[in-house]
């Protein structure tokens, strides 16, 4: 399908989805397919997306706004444009592992776990960046945590 054929709105989410490390290099098609089938999620400014313990209910993308992550109370991460998350409940099946709030207005996808299931099925390189974005955050957390105890000493 030409592009001038292609809804601009739908468009745009392709443009946002093509120029994040998670989902860039994946063919046009099947970013327009993701961009398509992703549910828009509207939040207003300190609305939570999800609390820590929910059920999972899919894989978020940040298509414009900030959100706070925050474990136990305690911010520990801010993500804008382009992030992905619900990355961790969405794989094991669990809960959520923090709670996501709104720091002003925020524009996401949400796409369905069985969406989720069949991409990496048919672009497992797609599993290798869900792992890379893990491995990114675990670490980040590993020097927040250590930064207190380097500081007592």
């Amino acid at each position: 399908m030409p592009a001038a054929e292609i809804d601009p709105r739908i468009l745009q989410k392709v443009l946002c989805l093509q120029n994040s490390s998670f989902f860039s290099n994946l063919p046009f098609e099947l970013l327009l397919e993701i961009a398509r089938l992703g549910e828009e999620v509207h939040l207003s400014s300190g609305e939570a997306l999800f609390e820590e313990k929910d059920q999972a209910d899919g894989l978020y993308f940040v298509l414009s706004g900030e959100l706070e992550v925050r474990m136990g109370g305690a911010c520990v991460n801010r993500l804008t444009d382009g992030a992905v998350l619900g990355e961790i409940a969405l794989l094991d099946g669990g809960v959520r592992t923090a709670t996501c709030v709104a720091r002003g207005n925020v524009l996401l996808l949400r796409f369905e776990p069985v969406l989720f299931d069949e991409i990496v099925e048919d672009y497992p390189e797609v599993a290798r960046r869900v792992l890379g974005t893990l491995v990114e955050r675990f670490r980040a957390l590993g020097v927040q945590l250590e930064q207190p105890a380097s500081q007592e000493g």
